[in-house]
């Protein structure tokens, strides 16, 4: 894990609450009441985030308002789809498959790419230090799977605002600067950002678009699924606000 990694994870959820309950904890040995205080709070946090409606508030946010019209002056002429995961296939770890975030992804691309023709970008750099690429396991399975070659592959991305730098440098070496972008809706503020920073036009594909909740009952009963849902939400927030700082 690089440095940067590490302190991702202490800053996120739910690392960063278990430092606040563990915190307030050593510090009701000597003043309890605030010390149980910061405890309390620090785990109400926890259990708000693990609400389902919680998470599908952040996750509709993040969905909201994004490019989904293509500009009639500008009209999308590829199909970028960002990678997300991939896990791998055998004991030895040197074959990988998609993971099932990164196959939506490759299904919703390769829809687009048939109904509009046009060519594909898959991007994604090294799953880990001197083996396959992400953008690698995705043009092997868009080949041979779905019989949808890429035309591209942006292979040295280690993030999403690197997923823009260099997918921009290969379509705009091929005079393209307007692409349909693929990814969860979730995710897509944050690479549209980084996109239209270097120069690319986007009209935003989402993969399994967040409506919001329902505020059914069961939106309000911790699940991991709603800590999952709160966990890629605010990693998505403060991705995003720093993106946007950077613009």
């Amino acid at each position: 894990m690089t440095v940067f990694g590490l302190l991702k994870s202490l800053v996120l959820p739910p690392m960063s609450l278990i430092l606040v309950v563990l915190v307030g904890l050593l510090l009701a040995l000597r003043w309890r009441r605030l010390g149980w205080g910061i405890s309390f709070a620090g785990a109400f946090i926890m259990l708000v985030l693990a609400m389902p409606v919680t998470g599908a508030l952040l996750m509709a946010g993040l969905s909201a308002d994004l490019p989904r019209t293509p500009p009639p002056n500008n009209l999308p002429a590829a199909v970028v789809i960002l990678s997300a995961e991939a896990r791998a296939v055998d004991s030895a770890r040197t074959r990988f498959e998609p993971g099932p975030l990164t196959w939506e992804r490759i299904l919703a691309g390769a829809q687009i790419a048939r109904s509009s023709r046009l060519p594909i970008l898959v991007a994604g750099g090294a799953i880990r230090p001197n083996g396959p690429t992400l953008a690698g396991v995705m043009a092997a399975n868009l080949s041979q799977i779905l019989n949808l070659p890429p035309r591209w592959q942006e292979k040295v991305s280690r993030d999403t605002w690197e997923n823009a730098r260099y997918s921009a440098d290969i379509l705009k070496a091929n005079g393209i600067s307007s692409v349909y972008l693929v990814s969860h809706g979730w995710h897509l503020r944050r690479a549209t950002i980084a996109f239209r920073y270097f120069g690319i036009t986007v009209t935003a594909i989402s993969v399994r678009p967040n409506p919001g909740p329902d505020f059914h009952l069961d939106d309000f009963i911790p699940s991991l699924s709603g800590w999952t849902a709160s966990f890629y939400g605010l990693h998505e927030w403060i991705g995003g606000i720093y993106y946007a700082m950077r613009e």
